[in-house]
Parts: structure tokens; sequence; C-alpha cells
């Protein structure tokens, strides 16, 4: 099972994609949308994956291309342990930032990477 929650921005708190299940190759059209439809509401979005129960190469190349083209997005809190696990194998991990920052926190791999276990990114 496999779902993504809106919740829109209020007050303080940014808006939120809540991920959720199964973040793999058969949702994916899914998630894509969800993506977008967010991104298009606030394009500093802030993606919770903290409940991905499994995730496959094409969750982290969705991910990768949403911050390719709106590089403010987040992923917060730290990535489920099906993410954080399938970043190294996957290639995914960085030491320093991507191009499209130049803050080292900014990348969404090196943060997933280096986010201390249990504690916010």
């Amino acid at each position: 099972m496999f779902s993504c929650t809106f919740i829109p921005a209020l007050d303080q708190r940014p808006a939120m994609l809540q991920v959720s299940g199964e973040a793999t190759i058969q949702h994916i059209q899914q998630f894509k949308e969800a993506l977008v439809e967010g991104l298009k509401a606030q394009p500093d979005l802030v993606i919770d994956c903290g409940q991905v129960t499994e995730a496959d190469l094409s969750c982290l190349q969705l991910l990768c291309a949403a911050h390719r083209g709106s590089p403010a997005i987040k992923l917060l809190p730290e990535p489920s342990s099906a993410i954080r696990d399938l970043i190294e194998p996957s290639g995914f991990a960085r030491a320093e930032e991507c191009c499209n920052t130049a803050d080292p926190r900014g990348c969404l791999w090196v943060r997933a990477v280096t986010a201390p276990r249990g504690e916010d990114c």
C-alpha cells in the first residue's frame, strides 16, 4: 500500500507531503503526481518519507529530479530505513553538496546519509 498526503502550510509550519508505504516503481506515478501538485502549491515543500516501508531506485530518482527542479525542497524528518539503506548501494550517497546548492545541508543525500539516526535532519 502507498499513500501521499499533502498538508498545506500553516502559520510557521511549512507545507508538507507525507509519504508512506511502498515507494516503489509500482506506485511511482502516484508519487510523482502528488509531488508535482505539492510543488505547485509550495516550491519549498517538505517531504516526510519517515513512514516509507519499501523503496527502490525509482523513489530516489524521483526525489532527486524534484530537488533538481526545486532545490528548496527538504526531506524531514530523517527518511525511513527503507530509503536510507538504499542511498549508498544505489550510488546516491554524497560527501558534499550537489550542484543544486552551495550548502551541503541542502543536498537531499548528504543530509539523509550523515544525519544521526533518530534525530531530525
